[in-house]
């Protein structure tokens, strides 16, 4: 009897294990077959593939737009600088000068000589000759003349302009528009014979008659009891009740021996503190205005 109970109990064990072997050799199967994607694999697949050629269709239009933009930026630049009026220019082109030797000299040796620091050409004409020694120096109607030159091409070059038309001026309009910047038309101020005659003259702007009005970057002519001048307006110098008694420029002057910020006072403000030479009504401020306000002439 216990002979036939332990056969019975190692047939159990030998089928137990048996049935264990199958199972393990079923998992073993499965695991080694072809894996099929179930259809949200696929769905998932298809969106991050969507999603990925999405990102480069999106990379694509972000370097189409910025192309676009910088063409854009272009013509925005031009448009921005034919709407400009000139002063922001000419505030730019004067700090060129900082740091240099640029002495002062006034002479009547006209020519060989115009009061300008380098050459000035218009349309391939030589219009106005720097000191032949190569001394870069002077004189306040040069330097100033210069100035306003330098500051038109720039303006022109962002425009999208020929560098050398100034409003469709020839090379004869633009030696006369420089006799009458130079105050040298035998004519009196007050009949245009200044700077800001002559921007009146050719079209290309305007003379600002309210002291109130003046910006930084205008051009002014003024007369002293014994002598004239010529600078780029920088601001008004106010007293304490705000009313206008002096002004700051920049030009260049025998005071200075050459280029320099200067402060100078009217000749009638009351305050002895803020006593000046300078004729209040003998002042005439110039501006060049924008490309689009020019006027025929």
């Amino acid at each position: 009897m216990k002979n036939k109970t332990f056969r019975i109990i190692v047939l159990l064990i030998i089928l137990i294990a048996g049935a264990a072997c199958i199972v393990i050799g079923q998992t073993l199967l499965n695991s080694n077959k072809t894996y099929k994607p179930s259809e949200n694999d696929l769905k998932n697949e298809s969106t991050s593939k969507n999603a990925d050629n999405s990102s480069q269709n999106l990379n694509l239009e972000e370097k189409l737009s910025q192309t676009a933009n910088a063409n854009i930026s272009q013509n925005e630049m031009k448009a921005i600088a034919q709407n400009s009026e000139l002063n922001s220019y000419v505030l730019k082109v004067i700090q060129v000068y900082k740091g240099e030797k640029y002495p002062y000299l006034l002479n009547n040796d006209y020519n060989h000589y115009n009061g300008v620091t380098e050459n000035i050409a218009y349309k391939g004409s030589t219009i106005a000759k720097a000191n032949p020694d190569g001394s870069k120096s002077s004189h306040c109607v040069g330097l100033t003349f210069e100035v306003f030159f330098k500051a038109m091409k720039e303006r022109n070059k962002e425009a999208g302009l020929a560098i050398d038309n100034f409003n469709n001026m020839s090379i004869d309009n633009m030696k006369d528009f420089m006799i009458t910047w130079f105050a040298a038309q035998g004519k009196p101020k007050l009949e245009g014979d200044q700077l800001a005659g002559a921007i009146v003259k050719y079209g290309l702007g305007t003379q600002i008659k309210k002291l109130e009005d003046a910006k930084a970057g205008d051009f002014i002519d003024f007369s002293r009891a014994k002598s004239g001048h010529t600078a780029v307006f920088i601001n008004w110098i106010k007293d304490d009740r705000g009313n206008i008694v002096g002004f700051k420029y920049w030009s260049t002057q025998e005071s200075t021996n050459g280029i320099a910020y200067k402060v100078e006072y009217f000749s009638d403000n009351i305050n002895e503190n803020f006593k000046g030479a300078v004729n209040r009504n003998q002042l005439y401020i110039g501006r060049v205005g924008a490309i689009i306000n020019y006027k025929s002439f």
